[in-house]
């Protein structure tokens, strides 16, 4: 499911009226439900190990704490961030509530958040310094139609709670301390581990478009739609496909399976189509992330580039597809980003920007280096104090301050996290990323 799709939007031939009729009335699902679908792939993935891990893995209702940044060896989640450490871990509330043990920060200028997201991926909740007392907390976190007992209670939309811990490291002499306070964050008490049936009954066959609406067909008995959703299904009744029914959409009519497999192939080219700026812009960004509603596109095209993202409040991520002239980013040339002086991102907690090749994880380089920001040990300011960043794929004479990149596509990706309101007010502009040789 986590492949790069054809840009290609061509108009499908179809053999009949009725495969043409299914291929419509599926494509909405396909964007309705891709979120939801790399939701459930992901949990399989990270909850199929015995005991948790320490590189994002543990079963469902406990943490697993990564003991360092990840890297372009570390493929569960697309787009992840090098200068944090992850912890990860899924709950499973359907039989009762659970409780995250948040422990005493030792250090209050350290940046972590922990971010609750839901099984469509909307960040309904977040803990971190501007909520939670410096000495920890038990959040007691209750599903739907669940109620709390504790003095700190997070109420979750679905029973399928994705935890995502960020703890900011500042440098190699840091990893330690940052680990150490890494691994007080515990699930204390929860109902039991059983894993939702959409998970434990994952198809993967090899043939992407059935297995997604096999997938999202179970997902959905797992986490019905809303009852101002439900108009969706209406012309798949037409041809005999009914949400509540336990079907195995390959043995389905011809006409059926072939015009599923059409509006999977329209769908995936639409996302990734609109994971692009439309106008080619040098970089572009949402202050809506992790708080859809019904904008079901904006919330495919970031779980396809940026699963797990963050509401605005807490981080705003700005993409970078093409550089000043519109041109795609490719690594076989050489950029430069460049902050004037005094204009660096306004960020309240910290900043930086990533480089992701076409598959949407970090490249492998001779550095090991992917990311540059406000916390990156070395960089060099020049004498006016602009700072300035090289980027390609060939090493730069000064590569004090050099971003890798590989020798083809890539993009970018600006975080800040505590962004100033100056910044979500629109009073700050990115510079473009400009070509230089």
């Amino acid at each position: 499911m986590n492949h790069p799709a054809s840009t290609m939007l061509s108009t499908p031939v179809h053999a009949s009226p009725q495969e043409a009729l299914v291929a419509a009335a599926a494509l909405p699902l396909v964007i309705y439900g891709y979120s939801l679908v790399e939701t459930l792939r992901t949990c399989r993935l990270q909850t199929s190990v015995d005991a948790p891990t320490r590189y994002g893995r543990a079963p469902m209702n406990m943490l697993s704490a990564s003991a360092r940044q990840w890297t372009h060896e570390d493929r569960d989640i697309v787009t992840p961030a090098n200068d944090l450490l992850y912890f990860c871990g899924w709950l499973n509330l359907a039989d009762g509530p659970a409780t995250l043990r948040v422990p005493a920060l030792p250090d209050a200028e350290r940046y972590y958040v922990v971010e609750l997201l839901d099984a469509h991926t909307n960040n309904f909740a977040n803990l971190g310094q501007r909520n939670v007392p410096q000495s920890g907390a038990d959040i007691e976190i209750v599903g739907p139609g669940q109620r709390g007992s504790g003095a700190h209670v997070v109420e979750a939309p679905t029973s399928l709670v994705w935890i995502i811990g960020r703890v900011l490291v500042t440098g190699p002499d840091d990893l330690a301390r940052a680990y150490a306070f890494e691994q007080g964050f515990q699930i204390v008490s929860s109902a039991g581990p059983a894993r939702p049936a959409s998970v434990t009954q994952w198809q993967e066959s090899g043939d992407e478009g059935i297995d997604f609406f096999q997938n999202l067909f179970r997902a959905m008995r797992d986490f019905p739609p809303s009852q101002q959703e439900t108009g969706l299904f209406t012309l798949l009744r037409k041809v005999g496909l009914r949400l509540e029914d336990d079907v195995e959409i390959a043995s389905l009519r011809p006409s059926i399976v072939n015009g599923l497999r059409s509006a999977y192939a329209q769908g995936m080219a639409l996302i990734e189509a609109h994971t692009r700026s439309q106008g080619h812009k040098a970089w572009g960004y949402s202050l809506r992330l992790g708080t859809y509603g019904d904008d079901w596109l904006l919330r495919a095209c970031t779980a396809m580039k940026g699963l797990g993202a963050l509401r605005a409040d807490e981080a705003v991520y700005a993409m970078a597809d093409f550089d000043a002239d519109g041109e795609r980013l490719d690594g076989r040339h050489s950029y430069e980003l460049r902050f004037s002086p005094g204009m660096q991102p306004p960020a309240d907690a910290f900043w930086s920007v990533s480089l992701y090749g076409e598959d949407r994880y970090f490249t492998a380089n001779e550095m090991g280096r992917y990311a540059v920001g406000d916390r990156t040990p070395g960089l060099r300011s020049e004498a006016d104090g602009t700072l300035a960043i090289p980027i390609g794929h060939a090493r730069p004479p000064q590569d004090a301050n050099w971003l890798p990149a590989p020798a083809g596509h890539f993009y970018l990706i600006l975080r800040l996290y505590h962004p100033s309101a100056a910044f979500r007010a629109g009073q700050y502009t990115i510079p473009a990323v400009h070509r230089i040789g």
